[in-house]
């Protein structure tokens, strides 16, 4: 039997929804990756994804235009949502909903559409070289950002082996999200207690998570050392990238020291170079 919800019955549920305060949820991404479901309790959103390497603006314009569908209402315009509803499947509302924002918000449809459409017709245009090599440039310019509290150094040859094997044992065990499947050449974060691959969004979401205490660790994996994994707390923070793969973690002091040090350039041999060092048991003239 197929129910039909008037909207006054529909605007009711959605503000219900709004009034709980719920986090939303991304629930998938689709293939293409240009868009995400989300769920706040129990209605499911669309939105468009944002693309990791959008414009400012363009990046501006989405980030406003998703959290007034969140929220129910816009920051900039004070726009606020409308339904137009039009069935249901299997007792499951169904709803286009739309917030009239004013012709200037930079998160009206009709602003954001050709911005977005233009952006995906020159990425495509791209080759997959040139958008790794542009990941790559945006990953460096991340871990070159965060702040040094956050960060050490890697300058020991050693360990950037270390960190090379350790990303490739990852990429055979460890998930990406939806959005690095549809979409490689973009930056791929991991913080290793949680080890799984995820986009910029992605990551912040779950590091969100974890400064409230949602996403937490045992006890003896937050205090063992990723490089010589013994238990010694307590750790120091560790960042690596290499290319477009930027990896967060702890080390224990002694690795930490040893991945500072840089390699000894080795000396060059005198023999067969005239007049340019006596050696050792040379006389003075």
């Amino acid at each position: 039997m197929e129910v039909i919800m008037g909207e006054a019955e529909s605007k009711a549920a959605l503000a219900g929804v709004y009034s709980q305060g719920k986090e939303p949820q991304l629930v998938s991404v689709s293939d293409s990756g240009h868009d995400e479901a989300w769920a706040i309790g129990g209605a499911l959103f669309i939105v468009p994804a944002i693309p990791p390497d959008a414009p400012p603006l363009l990046e501006y314009a989405l980030r406003v235009r998703r959290e007034a569908t969140f929220t129910g209402s816009c920051s900039v315009c004070g726009a606020t949502v409308a339904l137009l509803t039009f069935g249901s499947s299997v007792n499951v509302p169904l709803n286009h909903s739309s917030i009239p924002h004013r012709n200037n918000c930079p998160a009206l449809d009709e602003n954001i559409a050709p911005q977005l459409t233009r952006h995906y017709q020159e990425r495509a245009e791209q080759t997959l070289e040139e958008q790794l090599k542009s990941a790559t440039r945006q990953t460096r310019l991340k871990a070159a950002s965060t702040p040094q509290g956050e960060r050490i150094p890697i300058k020991n040859a050693s360990f950037e082996k270390w960190a090379a094997d350790f990303i490739d044992a990852r990429m055979t065990d460890s998930p990406p999200c939806g959005h690095l499947k549809a979409n490689v050449a973009q930056t791929w974060n991991m913080s290793t207690g949680d080890k799984s691959w995820k986009c910029n969004e992605c990551f912040a979401y779950y590091q969100e998570s974890v400064r409230r205490g949602e996403a937490q660790l045992s006890y003896r994996e937050e205090h063992t050392c990723d490089r010589c994994r013994k238990f010694a707390p307590p750790l120091e923070p560790m960042l690596v990238r290499v290319d477009n793969f930027y990896i967060v973690g702890g080390m224990c002091s002694v690795c930490s020291t040893e991945s500072q040090q840089a390699a000894r350039p080795r000396q060059k041999s005198s023999r067969g170079k005239k007049g340019k060092r006596r050696g050792t048991n040379s006389r003075k003239r």
